[in-house]
C-alpha cells in the first residue's frame, strides 16, 4: 500500500473522481513535484547486490519521495505514478516502448470515457496523448502523433532540437514479470542511467534539468545553460528539485562527474528553416551578408576587414541618427566555415563586450538557426539567482528570437 493522502498532499492535490480533468492534474503535478532523477538509482544499484530487489518499488519509491523529494527514472516513475492512479480509482495498463532500443522505455495508458489516454510521465512527455490524436500542442512543443503496427509513435515538431526527438510505445499490455524483466535490464552495467547523471523537473511552459555538470533552462524556443562546479552542485541542486542534499552528496560522490568543459552560461535560441545549414550559413557570414541582416535595425557606418582571415569589423549606428551622433556599435565578425558558425563580439560605449555567434545546423535531418549568448559571469556565480530571475531569461530570449527571424527573412 501506498500512503496516497499524504502523496496527494506533496502534489497539493485533493481527492477527486477519476474523469480526464483529475488525471491532468495529477500529471502536471507529477512532472513538476516529483523529479526524472536517476541520483535514487546510481546508490540503489550501488548498495542493494540482489539484482531482482534493485528496483524501487512504488512503496519504497513514495516513501523515498515524502522524506527525500526524490523521484526516479523512467520504469520506476510510471510503477510509482500507476500505483498512485489505481489507489484513486483509475484504471490503467503498463505499455513498454522505445527511446533507443526495443524495451528501453516504459508507459501508461489510462482509461477514460473518452478512451485510452497515454501518460507518460517516464521519458517524460510534454502532455498527454488523447485518444485518437494526432497533434498535441503543449507549452513546450508541438507533438506529432502517429499510429504504427506496433503501437504509437511520437515525435516533436518543435522545441529545443537537442536529445531525443521521438519515442515509440507498443500497444499490448506488459504484465508484471514482463515489467519487471526490463527494468531489472536496466540496471546492467554500462546501461544509460547508470553513465551519466541526470536531473529534471517541467514547470509550466519550460523545464528545468540538469546534465554535463550544467543546469539547462528549456522552453519551446530556447536553451539556457550554466555551468555547475563540482564542489556546488550537491546544495545547488538540492535547492533546484527540492531533493535532500546528502542523497545527492552520496550520488555525485559514487558517479565521480567531471568538472564542466566552461564556466561560462549561455542562452541560445532556436529556429527551423527550409534552407540548408550550408545555404543559411552563407547569406551572413560576409560583409554584404551581415549589412543586409542588420538593415532596417541599424545602419553600416564603416566597415573594414580584421586579422583574422575573413574575418571583418563594422560600426553600427540608429538609422536617422545625427551625423555627430556617438550612439555607436562596434561589431567583430569571425567567421569559422568548418563549424558553419560566426562569432560576434559587440562593443558599445558603456565598454562591455557582448560576445555571442551565429550558426546553422543540422538536427535529425531538420535545419535549425542558432543565436547564442555569452552571457555575464554572474549567471554562472550565482544560478540560483539568475534562475530565479526568469523574466530576464526570456527577455534575452525573445530578443535573440528577433535576430534569428531577421536572418530567416534573408532565405525566403
Amino acid at each position: 500500500m501506498i500512503p496516497t493522502e499524504e502523496i496527494l498532499d506533496s502534489l497539493d492535490l485533493s481527492r477527486a473522481q477519476p474523469g480526464v480533468g483529475f488525471l491532468e492534474a495529477l500529471f502536471t503535478r507529477f512532472n513538476a513535484r516529483v523529479p526524472f532523477e536517476n541520483a535514487t538509482k546510481i546508490l540503489r544499484d550501488r548498495e542493494v547486490e540482489d539484482a531482482a530487489a534493485k528496483p524501487r518499488l512504488p512503496e519504497i519509491f513514495w516513501a523515498d519521495h515524502l522524506a527525500l523529494g526524490s523521484g526516479g527514472t523512467c520504469f520506476a516513475r510510471i510503477a510509482a505514478f500507476d500505483a498512485l492512479l489505481t489507489a484513486l480509482g483509475f484504471r490503467t495498463r503498463r505499455l513498454l516502448g522505445k527511446v533507443g532500443t526495443d524495451f528501453d522505455h516504459a508507459g501508461l495508458a489510462v482509461e477514460t470515457p473518452a478512451g485510452e489516454v497515454i501518460a507518460d510521465v517516464g521519458f517524460p512527455l510534454p502532455g498527454l496523448i488523447p485518444p485518437g490524436a494526432e497533434r498535441v500542442d503543449t507549452p513546450l512543443a508541438e507533438l506529432a502523433v502517429e499510429k504504427t503496427e506496433r503501437g504509437i509513435r511520437v515525435e516533436w515538431r518543435d522545441g529545443v532540437p537537442e536529445g531525443p526527438r521521438a519515442l515509440e510505445l507498443f500497444a499490448p499490455t506488459v504484465t508484471e514479470d514482463e515489467y519487471a524483466a526490463h527494468w531489472r535490464r536496466t540496471f546492467a552495467p554500462g546501461s544509460r542511467f547508470l553513465t551519466l547523471f541526470s536531473m529534471r523537473r517541467d514547470l509550466d511552459n519550460r523545464t528545468v534539468s540538469y546534465a554535463d555538470a550544467e543546469i539547462r533552462v528549456d522552453d519551446r524556443h530556447s536553451r539556457l545553460r550554466i555551468p555547475v562546479a563540482p564542489d556546488a552542485a550537491p546544495k545547488l541542486l538540492a535547492e533546484v528539485f527540492g531533493i535532500e542534499e546528502e542523497l545527492l552528496a552520496r550520488a555525485l560522490a559514487a558517479f565521480g562527474e567531471e568538472p564542466p568543459p566552461t564556466r561560462e552560461a549561455t542562452l541560445t535560441a532556436y529556429l527551423e528553416v527550409a534552407a540548408t545549414p550550408g545555404e543559411a550559413y552563407a547569406r551572413i557570414a560576409t560583409p554584404p551578408g551581415y549589412r543586409r541582416l542588420v538593415e532596417g535595425v541599424a545602419e553600416v557606418i564603416s566597415e573594414e576587414p580584421t586579422v583574422t582571415a575573413g574575418g571583418f569589423r563594422v560600426v553600427l549606428g540608429a538609422p536617422g541618427r545625427p551625423s555627430d551622433s556617438r550612439d555607436q556599435a562596434s561589431d567583430e565578425l569571425t567567421p569559422d566555415p568548418a563549424a558553419l558558425r560566426m562569432r560576434q563580439e559587440r562593443r558599445t560605449s558603456s565598454g562591455v563586450p557582448a560576445r555571442s555567434s551565429w550558426a546553422a545546423q543540422s538536427r535529425g535531418g531538420r535545419t535549425y538557426l542558432l543565436r547564442e549568448l555569452l552571457l555575464p559571469g554572474s549567471a554562472a556565480a550565482d544560478p540560483l539567482g539568475f534562475l530565479r530571475n526568469d523574466s530576464m531569461r526570456g527577455r534575452l530570449a525573445g530578443a535573440l528570437a528577433l535576430d534569428l527571424l531577421a536572418w530567416a527573412r534573408m532565405l525566403s
